[in-house]
């Protein structure tokens, strides 16, 4: 796994080994990070739940976000990830804890960008939007970028995001944009 563009291009990232994650594969991240590019989504804060090796956290920070902060439950995971951002250099904070936790000792912190990958069978992406939306933690302009099994169509609120859903195989990213409210 590596670093596609910005100010890191190229850079190997280290990965957990076995199979207790899925890192989201070069492919999928760089169709990702297109989109977001493109719509001129990249830059300030971001926030990496379930981040794993850390790799959109990075490749966002590699590509100008100002700042992230990496969320993992895992203590092999969130080693990984303080590994790859001491690599990098990059101005970024690593949690060791779960994402409810984090989100209420986030609450009120506004993010630009979040990165939501959770484990596929748990099935928990419209729980951990209502969260985030409980907790304000999604910029007036921010996007949600939720990873997901394609089977899996959870629920959101409609009238507070406009979703643009694109399927890679296995796996499905939904970007949920928040709707300007003027």
């Amino acid at each position: 796994m590596r670093i596609i563009a910005g100010k890191f291009r190229g850079k190997r990232l280290y990965t957990l080994e076995g199979d207790k994650t899925r890192p989201t594969s070069d492919k999928v991240k760089e169709s990702v990070f297109n989109i977001l590019v493109s719509s001129g989504d990249i830059g300030g804060r971001v926030l990496d739940l379930f981040a794993g090796s850390g790799s959109l956290g990075l490749e966002a920070l590699s590509r100008g976000a100002d700042e992230a902060i990496f969320v993992d439950k895992n203590p092999d995971a969130v080693s990984v990830i303080r590994k790859n951002v001491a690599l990098t250099k990059a101005n970024a904070k690593v949690f060791n804890t779960d994402w409810k936790v984090a989100t209420r000792k986030l609450d009120g912190t506004q993010f630009d960008m979040i990165f939501i990958d959770p484990p596929y069978a748990l099935k928990i992406e419209a729980e951990v939007i209502t969260e985030i939306e409980k907790r304000g933690l999604l910029a007036d302009d921010g996007i949600l970028i939720i990873e997901h099994a394609v089977e899996n169509n959870f629920e959101y609120n409609d009238l507070l995001f406009n979703a643009d859903k694109r399927e890679y195989r296995g796996t499905a990213i939904t970007f949920l944009r928040k709707v300007n409210e003027e």
